[in-house]
């Protein structure tokens, strides 16, 4: 006998009931992979904890140590001595970061170093808790699908490893970069200058996110920052003298031509360099072409990002996000470790529910983005692929920079036409 002939009616209540499983599915789903993603990390970070040299918070700490001595870090004669005192290894590096940056890293020194280091990597992970709990709180209504996912992501991203790893800042640049849009959001400009103040005196490169506040028509905040910026600047010169800013000075202006080659340099200017090295005037045009690029860059973002008006809410999310993926693209030397900072961003497109449904292509610059940035690959071991065409292939996290840029940058469009 044939089997019963099944009606419409029957179909419907199938789906109905397939549909009301897969949704009660979804929770223990997430809990099974964040769960997972947490168990991963903890022992990741346990591991580091016990094992990691911290050769950059080494650095830090031997240049502070020479600092405290009244010594300039960037004479060899002075690394001697705090070398043979201090017996750790450190970054082979000259003293690359702003002159206040080591006077700040001042009260690390107080402690032996294995101590300093376990501390510093301790806060590290409670500047990543306290971002992560500022982005939940200017998301209360994200469904649990998206914050899932934004932890999943946050649990999983390889440059927070090797941040943790190396013993870098970036996480603490995270919390303020979190910090300030925070204070964006709720018009607190002394919070949003002290914070811009603080990166700049860190990192150089995030002296562009002065120009960024007064773009997005903060112009008190803008004021506010520079005048602190330019304090720390005036702290530095009293506490460590001219000759160690004029050596800092000249170190950035005469920027080392072999990190422009070094192939954990990600930037548009190295990723160009390797392009073109073995060439005849192959850095002579590789220099050209990387002002051309920044030029261009400089013109694509000043396109997208709003001007004239204080924007609010998700443009202000966009616009802010859209800042500090500039950041890594603009500056000479990015390594992955930098781009820790630009979870923010992520988390913003991660959490912020659209108002209407996206293109594809949203979803594919924002999954490419989160698979590029996020994920643990390196081709740097293969010298095949270290200068020339091959060298492409190296590029695969400035891509990931370049994708979640364009889909900041998509958003901004989106709502800019939906408000004309």
């Amino acid at each position: 006998m044939g089997e019963p002939c099944r009606g419409p009616g029957a179909t419907v209540r199938g789906t109905a009931r397939w549909r009301e499983a897969a949704t009660d599915a979804v929770p223990l789903l997430l809990a099974v992979v964040v769960l997972f993603s947490l168990f991963r990390y903890v022992h990741a970070v346990s591991k580091v904890l016990m094992e990691a040299p911290f050769i950059d918070f080494a650095h830090y700490y031997t240049n502070a140590t020479i600092v405290s001595w009244g010594e300039n870090p960037f004479d060899q004669p002075a690394l001697g001595p705090v070398d043979e005192r201090l017996q750790i290894r450190r970054a082979q590096a000259p003293a690359n970061y702003p002159p206040l940056f080591y006077l700040l890293m001042r009260p690390w020194i107080l402690l032996p170093f294995r101590p300093a280091a376990f501390a510093w990597a301790v806060a590290g992970q409670i500047c990543l808790g306290v971002t992560a709990w500022l982005c939940l709180r200017q998301f209360p209504a994200a469904p649990s699908a998206r914050i899932g996912a934004a932890v999943f992501v946050l649990l999983n991203y390889q440059p927070l490893m090797e941040n943790l790893a190396l013993g870098q800042v970036n996480v603490f640049l995270l919390a303020l970069m979190a910090a300030a849009w925070v204070a964006l959001r709720t018009d607190r400009p002394w919070i949003v200058a002290g914070a811009v103040a603080v990166a700049v005196h860190t990192k150089a490169q995030y002296a562009l996110l002065l120009p960024l506040l007064g773009w997005l028509g903060h112009w008190g905040a803008l004021v506010r920052a520079t005048l602190l910026a330019g304090l720390g600047v005036a702290v530095g010169l009293l506490a460590m003298g001219l000759d160690h800013n004029f050596s800092y000075a000249r170190y950035i202006l005469a920027f080392p031509t072999n990190l422009l080659t070094w192939t954990a340099n990600i930037s548009p200017a190295a990723v160009l360099h390797r392009l073109l090295a073995g060439l005849p005037g192959g850095p002579s045009v590789a220099h050209g072409l990387s002002l051309a690029v920044a030029a261009t860059l400089l013109w694509v973002f000043a396109r997208a990002l709003p001007r004239g008006t204080r924007p609010l809410g998700e443009a202000l999310d966009w616009g802010w996000g859209l800042g500090l993926a500039a950041v890594p693209l603009f500056s000479p030397l990015t390594e992955e470790h930098h781009l820790v900072v630009l979870l923010l961003p992520l988390t913003f497109l991660l959490l912020g529910a659209p108002d209407a449904p996206r293109a594809w292509i949203d979803h594919v610059l924002v999954i490419a983005g989160v698979l590029l940035l996020g994920s643990r690959y390196s081709l740097e071991r293969f010298p095949a692929v270290h200068q020339g065409i091959p060298s492409l292939l190296l590029a695969g996290k400035l891509l990931g920079v370049a994708a979640l840029a364009w889909a900041l940058m998509r958003r901004l469009t989106a709502m800019r036409e939906a408000g004309s």
